[in-house]
């Protein structure tokens, strides 16, 4: 019995946690998109305005550096919660559940 309650409380444990990191992911998803469109207005006003200039080749070698990081580690994230068995597929369940609930929120 007491493997059962176990296994119960990490997979109720993994879906709190992964509800409440699906819902802070998607928040900080939507702030960071504002501020990146802020950023990317102001810093073509001041390249139209000649007031800076913007090395696109570096620009585009940091991004591709930054790509290449989140993926790198999204992939140890994911390997990681796959090995942790029950909390795993409980972090799993909570982030799934609450990615379509706050999708199906955000259609209404």
């Amino acid at each position: 019995m007491e493997i059962i309650t176990n296994y119960g409380a990490k997979g109720l444990l993994g879906f709190l946690l992964g509800a409440t990191a699906a819902f802070l992911v998607n928040t900080s998803k939507q702030a960071m998109r504002i501020i990146l469109i802020a950023q990317a207005a102001f810093l073509g006003f001041l390249a139209v305005a000649g007031i800076i200039t913007i090395n696109f080749g570096r620009l585009l070698d940091i991004i591709t550096d930054i790509a290449s990081w989140l993926a790198d580690a999204a992939s140890s994230i994911f390997s990681s919660i796959v090995e942790l068995g029950s909390f795993g597929a409980g972090f799993a369940a909570g982030w799934i559940g609450t990615t379509f609930a706050l999708a199906k929120m955000m259609d209404e």
